[in-house]
C-alpha cells in the first residue's frame, strides 16, 4: 500500500484533502512502476507498493543522501555505490529532470541484483517554488539480460558476418546492397562506401548481369531462395571471379522480401581445375576414342562405367546404352560367364592378368588379348576394373593359317599320285575347316561329277556320303554348287549347302544319316593352276547358320591352290615319264627307221663292191635295179629327216606359210598321180571325189604334205583295202576327207594318235609317229581344223575343214 507522511509545512505533498488523498493511494498502489516521491528537504514522503517490492525496502525516513547505502543503488559498472549527489532524485530536487538513468540495485532482499530504469522530475507548487522530487523506476533487469543477449548475438553474427570466409552480401528489396561482409570487399577491392546502395548486378559481368535480371531475380523475389547460382563477379581491378551463389530473403507479414543474406562461394580455382580435369578428360577420351584397341571400365559390382568408340563400333552399343550394366545385359550367357569369372578374380585379388578372351563380333566369335588390371584408391582398395583389349583373331587365324598350310605342304608332296594326294587334301580341311569336304576333277565328256577324295568328321557318315555321291553325283550343268565353280573357276560361298546332294533323294531313309548335313553352309574353290581349272575343292561348314568368312574363303583358296599345283606337279611327272617312255620309243623306232634304209643301201654297196672285184661284167638290168633301190631309200631318209626338221620347226615356231591361190582339186589330182605306183603296190583300190575346183588361199607344199601324210597313214594301215579322198565344199569352209577300211583305231587312242611319237598301232607298222602330229600343226596353222571317225576293225575317216582365206602363218 503506498504511504504519504503529512507534513504542515508542505500542503501541496501533504495537506491534500482526505478524499482526494484516498484516490492518490489507490492510484500509487495500482502502478505497475515504482514511484518515491521526496520533499524538498530530502525527506521520502510517498513509497508505493512496486517500489518496495522493486527495492525491496519499506518506507522509511533515510535521507536521500543515504539512499545508496540503504536500498544498495550501485553505478552500471555494478562495483561502485552510487554517488548520492548524482542520484536521480538528488538531481530532480535540484530541479533537473533526469531520463531513463540506468541504476544497479543489490542489498540483502536482492542478492542477485536488479537492473533500474529510471526517469525523476521536480515538483514545484502553483508559485514555481521548488516542492519535491518524484521518481518512477522500473525493473528492466530481463530486458537488460535479453538485450545483452541479443547485443552479444548481433556482435557475434558481425563478427562472423565479416570473418567468415566466404563472402556475404544484403539487398533489399530493390536489389541495392545494404550490407557486404569484410571478405567480400576484400576479395572484390572495394570499400564499403563505394558498394552499399548500389544495384547487386553492377558488380557482375554482362553475361552473369542478364542472367540474374531475366532468370534468377524474378524467381528469388517469388520463393525467396535461390541455391547455387552460378555468376562471375568483376573485381575492381577488372579480374573476373567465379562464385556460386545461394541466398534466402528475410519476408514481411504479407510475405513480401524486405531483405537478404546472400553467401558468395569463390569457385574460380575450383573451376579452373574443373575445366582442367575436363581438358584432360576430353583429351584422355579422344586418346581412348581414336585408339584401334578396345577400352573399357568397370564398377566392382562388374558395371560399364565407361567404354571408348572402338568397342561402340565392334558391339553396336553407345556407352550411354551399357552405362550401369554388367556383361550378362551385353553378351551370350556362355560368353559373359567366362567374363565374370576373370573380372571377379582381378576384383577379389587385386592381381593384373593377361588372358585370350572370346567375345562375340557380327561375323562370329574372336579372340581378344586382354588386359585387365584393379584401379586402387588411397586406402588400397579396389574401386574399378580397367581393361584395354586387343583383337588378334586375324593373327590367330594367320597362325592356324600358317600351321594349316605347312602341314598341307608337307602332305602334299608325299605322294605323286593325284588320287591319293587329294584324299590327304580333303582329310586336312576336316575339322580345321569343314565338316564334310569332298574333291571333284575334271571329266570332259561326262555329265556327272565324280568325287575323288571323301573326308568327313564322322568316319561313318564318309562311307554313306561316298555311296550317295557314286549314285546321285551332281550334273555338271548344275547352277550352283561344284559344277558351277568347275564351269567358272570361280569361288561360291553359300548359307547353305547347293549342288552337292540331291534333295530328292535324299528323302530316302538309308540316308538319314546324309541328311544332317542338308542345309548346312557351304564353300566351293577351284583348283586352278597355270589357268587351267583341274577339279573343285568342296566343303560343308561344322556350324549350321554361320557362313564361312572371308579368312576361311582366302585360307581354303590357298589350299586349292597348292592342292592344284601338287596335282598339276603330279601329272606333269607322269607326262615327263610317258615323254620319256615315248622319247626312248621313238629313239628306239628312229633308229630302227634310219637303220633301215641305210642297211639296204649297205647291202646294194658290198653287193656292188664284189662284182666290181671279181673283175665280172654287171648287166645294164641289174645296175638299173640297184640304182632304183638306192633312189627309193635316199628318198625315204629324206622324208624321215623332213619330219624331224619340221617337228624342229614347230617347236620353235618357224613353220613358215608361203600363201597362194589354188585349187585344193588340182592339189590332191597331183598327189594322187604321185602316190598312183605306190597306192598300186599295197593293193589299195584308190578313189578320188572332186565334182568341182575349190579354190582358196594356202601353201601349196603344206597342202601337198597334208594329203600326203594321210594316204600314206591310210596305206600303211588300210590292210590292202579302198581308199577314198573327197575333196570339197562344205558349209562355207573347205573339206578333205580320207577314209579306208582297215584296222581302226580304239576310242581311247584317237586324240592321242596326233601327238608327238605316237601311233595308233605298234611299232611293227614302222614309221616315227610324227606324220599325224605335223598334219595337225600344218593344219591348224592354215586356221583349219582335223579329226578323225574310226571304228576298230571297220576303218578310220580323217576330216580335214578349211577355211577359204586363212590367218597369216602363225
Amino acid at each position: 500500500m503506498a504511504r504519504l507522511h503529512d507534513s504542515p509545512e508542505d500542503p501541496t505533498l501533504g495537506g491534500a484533502p482526505p478524499g482526494h488523498s484516498h484516490i492518490l493511494e489507490s492510484i500509487f498502489a495500482s502502478m505497475g512502476e515504482g514511484v518515491l516521491v521526496a520533499n524538498e528537504h530530502q525527506r521520502l514522503m510517498l513509497m508505493n507498493p512496486m517500489a518496495e517490492q522493486i527495492l525491496g525496502r519499506v518506507a522509511t525516513d533515510v535521507p536521500v543522501a543515504q539512499w545508496p547505502e540503504h536500498f544498495g543503488l550501485y553505478l552500471p559498472d555494478q562495483v561502485t555505490l552510487h554517488p548520492a549527489e548524482s542520484l536521480p532524485m538528488a538531481r530532480a530536487l535540484r530541479g533537473e529532470a533526469v531520463v531513463r538513468a540506468e541504476l544497479f540495485l543489490r542489498n540483502a532482499e536482492r542478492p542477485a541484483g536488479a537492473w533500474l530504469l529510471v526517469n525523476s522530475r521536480p515538483v514545484r507548487d502553483e508559485a514555481g517554488r521548488l516542492r519535491g522530487g518524484v521518481s518512477i523506476f522500473t525493473d528492466v533487469t530481463e530486458h537488460k539480460r535479453v538485450d545483452a543477449a541479443m547485443r552479444t548475438g548481433w556482435e557475434k553474427y558481425r563478427s562472423l558476418y565479416n570473418n567468415t570466409p566466404v563472402m556475404m552480401h544484403s539487398i533489399d528489396q530493390h536489389g541495392r546492397l545494404i550490407s557486404v561482409s569484410d571478405r567480400w570487399l576484400n576479395r572484390l577491392g572495394y570499400a564499403r562506401e563505394e558498394v552499399l546502395g548500389h544495384d547487386s548486378v553492377e558488380f557482375l559481368t554482362p553475361e552473369s548481369r542478364r542472367y540474374a535480371r531475366e532468370v534468377v531475380l524474378p524467381t528469388y523475389f517469388k520463393t525467396g531462395s535461390c541455391w547455387d547460382v552460378p555468376y562471375q563477379l568483376v573485381k575492381k581491378d577488372g579480374q573476373r571471379m567465379d562464385v556460386l551463389l545461394s541466398a534466402i530473403a528475410e519476408k514481411d507479414a504479407s510475405g513480401t522480401v524486405v531483405r537478404s543474406l546472400a553467401v558468395l562461394i569463390d569457385v574460380t580455382e575450383r573451376k579452373r581445375a574443373e575445366e582442367a580435369l575436363l581438358e584432360s578428360e576430353r583429351r584422355l577420351r579422344a586418346i581412348l576414342d581414336n585408339a584401334p584397341t578396345v577400352f573399357f571400365l568397370l564398377d566392382t559390382r562388374e558395371r560399364f562405367i565407361f567404354v571408348n568408340r572402338e568397342w561402340e563400333r565392334l558391339f553396336h552399343r553407345t556407352r550411354q546404352e551399357v552405362a550401369g550394366r554388367t556383361s550378362f545385359d551385353v553378351f551370350p550367357r556362355e560368353i559373359a560367364e567366362a567374363l565374370h569369372r576373370t573380372n571377379e578374380g582381378v576384383l577379389r585379388t587385386g592381381a593384373s592378368v593377361e588372358l585370350e578372351e572370346r567375345v562375340l563380333h557380327d561375323d562370329g566369335i574372336h579372340v581378344h588379348l586382354t588386359q585387365k588390371f584393379p584401379l586402387i584408391d588411397a586406402n588400397g582398395a579396389a574401386y574399378a576394373l580397367c581393361g584395354i583389349a586387343t583383337d588378334i583373331t586375324a593373327r590367330k587365324r594367320m597362325e592356324l593359317s600358317q600351321r594349316f598350310l605347312s602341314e598341307a605342304g608337307r602332305e602334299l608332296v608325299t605322294s605323286l599320285d593325284y588320287e591319293t594326294t587329294l584324299q590327304r587334301v580333303a582329310e586336312l580341311a576336316v575339322p580345321v575347316l569343314a565338316d564334310l569336304c569332298v574333291v571333284f576333277v575334271r571329266a570332259d565328256g561326262d555329265r556327272f561329277l565324280r568325287p575323288v577324295a571323301v573326308a568327313d568328321s564322322s568316319p561313318a557318315r564318309a562311307v554313306d556320303v561316298r555311296e550317295f555321291l557314286r549314285l546321285h553325283p551332281p550334273v555338271s550343268e548344275g547352277l550352283h554348287g561344284p559344277a558351277r565353280v568347275l564351269s567358272t573357276g570361280r569361288s561360291e560361298a553359300s548359307g547353305h549347302s547347293r549342288g552337292l546332294l540331291d534333295p530328292a533323294a535324299l528323302e530316302e531313309e538309308r540316308w538319314a544319316v546324309v541328311r544332317t548335313l542338308e542345309g548346312r553352309p557351304s564353300l566351293g574353290v577351284p583348283l586352278q593352276t597355270r589357268g587351267r581349272t583341274l577339279g573343285v575343292l568342296f566343303l560343308v561348314s561344322p556350324r549350321p547358320g554361320q557362313a564361312y568368312a572371308t579368312e576361311e574363303l582366302a585360307l581354303t583358296e590357298e589350299l586349292g591352290r597348292r592342292a592344284a599345283a601338287s596335282i598339276d606337279n603330279a601329272q606333269l611327272y607322269c607326262s615327263a615319264q610317258e615323254s620319256i617312255r615315248a622319247r626312248d620309243e621313238f629313239l628306239s623306232i628312229a633308229s630302227h627307221e634310219l637303220k633301215t634304209p641305210l642297211t639296204s643301201m649297205k647291202l646294194r654297196v658290198q653287193q656292188l663292191e664284189s662284182v666290181l672285184t671279181a673283175d665280172r661284167p654287171l648287166p645294164t638290168e641289174k645296175v638299173s635295179r640297184m640304182l632304183e633301190v638306192f633312189g627309193s631309200q635316199l628318198q625315204r631318209l629324206s622324208e624321215l629327216v623332213e619330219h624331224l626338221l619340221d617337228v624342229t620347226r614347230i617347236n620353235e615356231q618357224r613353220l613358215d606359210l608361203h600363201l597362194e591361190s589354188m585349187d585344193l582339186v588340182a592339189v590332191a589330182r597331183g598327189v594322187a598321180s604321185h602316190l598312183a605306183e605306190q597306192l598300186e603296190k599295197t593293193g589299195c583300190e584308190f578313189a578320188l571325189v572332186a565334182p568341182e575346183p575349190v579354190w582358196g588361199r594356202w601353201d601349196r607344199l603344206r597342202m601337198e604334205q597334208v594329203m600326203f601324210n594321210l594316204l600314206t597313214n591310210a596305206m600303211k594301215y588300210g590292210a590292202g583295202r579302198a581308199i577314198r579322198m573327197e575333196v570339197g565344199l562344205h558349209e562355207g569352209k573347205a573339206r578333205l576327207l580320207v577314209e579306208d577300211h582297215g584296222m581302226g583305231i580304239p576310242r581311247e587312242a584317237q586324240d592321242r594318235i596326233f601327238e608327238r611319237f605316237e601311233r595308233a598301232a605298234s611299232r611293227n607298222y614302222g614309221g616315227l609317229g610324227l606324220g599325224l602330229f605335223i598334219t595337225r600343226q600344218i593344219v591348224q596353222a592354215h586356221g583349219g581344223s582335223i579329226s578323225v571317225e574310226s571304228t576298230p576293225g571297220l576303218g578310220s575317216r580323217f576330216v580335214v575343214e578349211l577355211s577359204p582365206g586363212p590367218a597369216e602363218n602363225c
